[in-house]
């Protein structure tokens, strides 16, 4: 029976472990490089639990750094009694690395790890740079912004995880490039660059390489020109009586390489030609008459001369020609027809019809032809009246046409008196078939009509356009990482080109001073007088919040006389390039009114630290806002990544999360437990025969357990009693959680013990037994009657290992139980 006890006793002893140890946090565990002192580290006494315990005495901890070139720590520091942790300063010395933090109280050994400087990543091998331009057309000698970004494969914007050298490639007999940086800078997305194009026109290209990398991106850039480069030669009318002293209105104009009408930057003379020679002498022999300068002024973009012809053949096609040094040559043909007279009984129906240039450039003069004619009906043969509608005929008036005073008012108009307007209405004199008016355009671009009506007659209208190739005409809203997406940077900015575009959608200088009003940013940003573009960066706070839906920026201009049209939106989604991070060095704080630190830290996607280059305001929000007592913003500080906090414990357990959110950066969030970090000793016994022999000694062994029931070693134990001795009266649970300790009850029939058990970390806890002492030596089994003893010795050998989880001890004795 006793060796049942003894094996019984001995299967349900179980592993104990210390009320404490010791804990050593670095946080945050990443730091930027630098000669720095940083108050990031943290030692304490942690329960079993995970909860931080008050220090019994001043406890001096050993610190220790394994690489000191990379950081130092000082030799000790002492957690005062009555705190349960204490910091300490870990300073870098400028030397990139990482390095274990040791921290030693006798034998009991921790340590943490801090990182200076980046943490070792690999680019992916998707990566690809993108040459970003605004347009791929550009007019000579103007600029535009570029950049080069980097870019996953899913079409992300990518941060590079170091300094990548950038070459570049061009067309250099076309433009010029410049880039702000010669590398996309650790942790940045992009870099920005300007290019200005040259005098000559032609196909150029930008190329960009990253040979650290191995890719290239190239783009081509169509560079084209407003200034001159060929003559136009109008004719009006197209069809014109083939009689004597019959007048047509020539024009020659300046076009540029795509057509369009253009201003002379100098004078140029040009010769005329025709290929019929009797009209070839006829123009050189007005032209020594009349003194013609043949000459487009500078700052005019046309020449218009009146030519008088004697026309003797009907159903010729004549064709007359300009030329110029540098300029080439350009022709135009007129018609010669039968001659018909407004007074002619085959005339069925009169009409007319109006000519002038297709396009006109603003702030010019030039002229409109309005000339009378007939829908000629013409017979099929000699010997038949039958009759068809037949092309347009001019006719020739018998009466003058004039706009006043005249039976046959002649009248033009035009639909936009800012667009084009009309300086002289003109004449139709006895003999003729045509009149010229006089018209000037404004400043104004865009289509107009103008119409033209003779009493009597009819109407006709034609449509021409207005023009500035190099008038703004749109304004553009530009990105540097692409028309998608707008980037905040680590500071929380963004950059933003407000973009001046003509009709060709070419970057081209503002005439006069711009005014804009963006929005939402509800900044103003102004273009200046001969500036293709402007730029700003943004603080991201005037249009980032928490919500992920894309914004649209909004440009209107602003100011006297602005232009409406030149308003403009686009569409983007925001991308922070940093991210929060939030952190609480010690897992679970204790509930006591006790003062403990936040850390939140700035970091790229790499999780690097951003040293920020400007103090970033970071508000801070806890789910339970009378929990914890914390601020509502701090601040990290210009050249620093990170910043700590207070967080006030206010007697609460339980859990809270705290968030952090800045503008422009990527928020982050955690938790935070609160769990008392005093727990429950409990106290139970071991087997003891009863009753007790008087004077003579017997053993008792006594464990001490935590609330979780997991043995508490270095517990002190006081056993006190008034009719026995105990030997000794003071011990400490040992490894295993227990003590053994000798009773001697002095007489019969009863004794009564008091235990008490302190442990650092725990609340005390104490106990009240009695055993029953007989002179005699009966003895029987304290909470193991006779015949569970029999029945225990039978069983053990099937059900040892069984046992030797299901009881870690014998039933334990209650307090003030009565033993027989």
């Amino acid at each position: 029976m006793a060796l049942c006890i003894i094996v019984l006793g001995n299967l349900v002893l179980t592993h104990a472990q210390s009320t404490t140890e010791l804990i050593v946090v670095i946080s945050p565990a990443v730091v930027e490089p630098g000669e720095k002192s940083h108050k990031i580290g943290y030692v304490g006494l942690a329960g079993k639990q995970g909860t931080l315990s008050k220090a019994t005495h001043d406890t001096i901890v050993k610190l220790e750094s394994e690489n000191p070139s990379v950081a130092t720590v000082p030799q000790e520091v002492t957690i005062p009694a009555g705190s349960q942790y204490t910091v300490f300063d870990v300073k870098t010395t400028g030397i990139q690395g990482t390095t274990n933090i040791f921290a030693s109280v006798g034998n009991e050994l921790s340590f943490a790890t801090l990182t200076v400087g980046d943490q070792s990543n690999d680019l992916t091998s998707d990566l690809k740079m993108i040459v970003n331009l605004p347009t791929p057309e550009m007019s000579v000698n103007s600029e535009m912004p570029f950049s080069l970004y980097l870019q996953n494969a899913d079409g992300t914007i990518a941060q590079a995880p170091y300094d990548i050298p950038i070459a570049l490639d061009y067309e250099k007999n076309l433009v010029t490039v410049e880039i702000t940086e010669q590398s996309i800078k650790k942790g940045n997305s992009y870099v920005l660059g300007t290019i200005k194009s040259k005098e000559k026109v032609g196909n150029a290209f930008i190329r960009a390489s990253a040979d650290k990398l191995g890719f290239d991106e190239a783009k081509e850039i169509r560079v084209s020109s407003s200034l001159p480069s060929s003559l136009a030669v109008n004719i009006f009318p197209e069809k014109i009586p083939a009689t004597l002293k019959r007048d047509i209105d020539i024009i020659v104009s300046l076009v540029d390489s795509d057509g369009l009408p253009t201003f002379a930057q100098e004078d140029i003379k040009l010769q005329f030609f025709s290929d019929d020679q009797s009209i070839n002498d006829q123009i050189d022999r007005a032209v020594k008459e009349l003194n013609l300068s043949q000459t487009i002024k500078k700052g005019e973009f046309s020449y218009h001369f009146k030519q008088r012809l004697d026309l003797a053949k009907e159903g010729k096609t004549i064709t007359i020609g300009a030329t110029t040094k540098g300029l080439g040559v350009a022709m135009d043909s007129f018609q010669t027809v039968k001659p018909l007279t407004t007074s002619n009984p085959l005339v069925v129906n009169k009409t007319m019809q109006i000519f002038t240039l297709d396009k006109v450039p603003t702030k010019s003069k030039t002229i409109a032809v309005y000339q009378i004619g007939t829908l000629y009906v013409v017979s099929d043969s000699e010997n038949s009246t039958e009759t068809k509608e037949g092309e347009f005929l001019p006719l020739i008036v018998n009466e003058n046409y004039d706009s006043i005073g005249s039976d046959h008012k002649i009248g033009l108009i035009s639909s936009n008196n800012l667009l084009l307007k009309v300086n002289s209405v003109g004449k139709m004199d006895v003999s003729s078939s045509h009149g010229t008016a006089q018209i000037e355009t404004g400043q104004e671009t865009g289509s107009v009509v103008l119409a033209s009506t003779i009493k009597g007659i009819g109407a006709a209208s034609t449509t021409t356009e207005v023009i500035n190739t190099l008038k703004q005409e749109k304004s553009m809203i530009f990105s540097p990482t692409g028309d998608k997406s707008i980037l905040f940077d680590k500071n929380g900015y963004f950059d933003v080109f407000i973009i001046s575009l003509d009709s060709k959608n070419r970057p081209t200088a503002v005439e006069n001073e711009i005014r804009y009003l963006v929005t939402p940013i509800n900044e103003i940003l102004t273009i200046p007088k001969g500036k293709t573009y402007s730029h700003v960066s943004f603080l991201g706070n005037l249009i980032q919040s928490d919500a992920k839906e894309p914004i649209t920026i909004r440009t209107v201009p602003i100011g006297e006389s602005a232009d409406p049209g030149l308003q403009s939106q686009h569409v983007f989604a925001r991308e922070p390039t940093a991210k929060l991070a939030i952190s609480v060095p010690f897992d679970i704080l204790s509930p006591e009114k006790t003062e403990y630190s936040g850390i939140i830290q700035v970091l790229d996607f790499y999780d690097n630290p951003i040293s920020v280059t400007e103090d970033i305001r970071v508000k801070i929000t806890p789910s339970e806002f009378d929990f914890l007592g914390i601020p509502d913003y701090i601040i990290v500080p210009k050249g620093a990544s990170f910043a700590s906090f207070p967080i006030q414990t206010n007697e609460k357990a339980g859990s809270v999360i705290i968030k952090a959110s800045a503008k422009g950066i990527l928020g982050a969030q955690t938790q935070v437990d609160t769990k008392s970090a005093i727990t429950k000793l409990k106290i139970s016994l071991g087997s003891v025969s009863e009753p007790l022999l008087a004077e003579q000694p017997a053993e008792m062994k006594i464990y001490v357990d935590d609330e979780e029931q997991k043995s508490v070693n270095g517990a002190t134990l006081k056993i006190v009693s008034n009719d026995a001795t105990i030997i000794p009266e003071t011990i400490k649970t040992n490894e295993e959680g227990y003590a053994i300790v000798q009773i001697n009850a002095k007489q019969p029939p009863k004794i009564s013990l008091q235990i008490l058990a302190t442990a650092e970390g725990f609340t005390g806890e104490q106990k009240s037994v009695s055993f029953d002492v007989t002179q005699t030596t009966q003895e029987n089994k304290t909470e193991l009657p006779e015949w569970i003893t029999y029945a225990g010795a039978g069983g053990v050998a099937v059900i040892g290992l069984g046992i030797f989880f299901a009881l870690r001890k014998p039933k334990k004795i209650e307090e003030d139980e009565s033993y027989e």
